[in-house]
């Protein structure tokens, strides 16, 4: 008795299953990766448990043998004590984990919880010494002040920043460059 009704029971809920979907990238951006995926999503903790970064992507493509991921529609903040001390986004990054770095690349945007910011075609993020360059087109605003240029040099909070060719300067408010005390 207890088999046959097991028996349509088991058709019945195999009839109403429904395969599951998954998301799959058709046309990859970047051939040769190891792995890849879609609405990528990574953090990290410090050993206290508290957030210290998270990264996110539209796509992203694992190389290992490179050792480098890239991640396109890339979102990258960095967290201190819950909160977000600076957000950086850009169309495509390219992480390299042995050397540190981190190249962004299409309409690149910094923004810190300060109320500072840069945006450029490209931007270079050192890891290690906690810098940012870029050699292209380059708009930094600061206190007030906006400076258009080509070519930068700066720390990741923005306090300390050199624009190598400036073309022009936009003041209102305080100047950012003085020494803060």
């Amino acid at each position: 008795m207890m088999r046959r009704m097991m028996i349509p029971i088991f058709v019945l809920a195999m009839v109403h299953c429904k395969d599951k979907e998954y998301l799959r990238i058709e046309v990859e951006k970047e051939s040769g990766s190891m792995i890849s995926m879609r609405n990528f999503s990574r953090s990290s903790y410090k050993e206290s448990g508290e957030l210290e970064w998270k990264l996110k992507g539209a796509e992203s493509y694992i190389f290992p043998k490179e050792n480098k991921t890239i991640v396109y529609g890339f979102e990258f903040k960095q967290f201190e004590k819950g909160n977000v001390t600076s957000a950086m986004t850009g169309d495509r990054g390219e992480i390299n984990h042995s050397t540190k770095t981190v190249v962004l690349n299409g309409k690149v945007k910094l923004k810190t919880n300060d109320g500072k910011y840069i945006e450029s075609e490209s931007l270079t993020y050192n890891l290690d010494e906690k810098t940012l360059s870029s050699e292209d087109d380059v708009l930094v605003y600061s206190d007030g002040t906006t400076i258009r240029g080509k070519g930068l040099r700066a720390d990741k909070s923005l306090n300390k920043f050199t624009i190598i060719q400036p073309k022009a300067v936009t003041v209102g408010g305080s100047n950012p460059l003085k020494d803060k005390p």
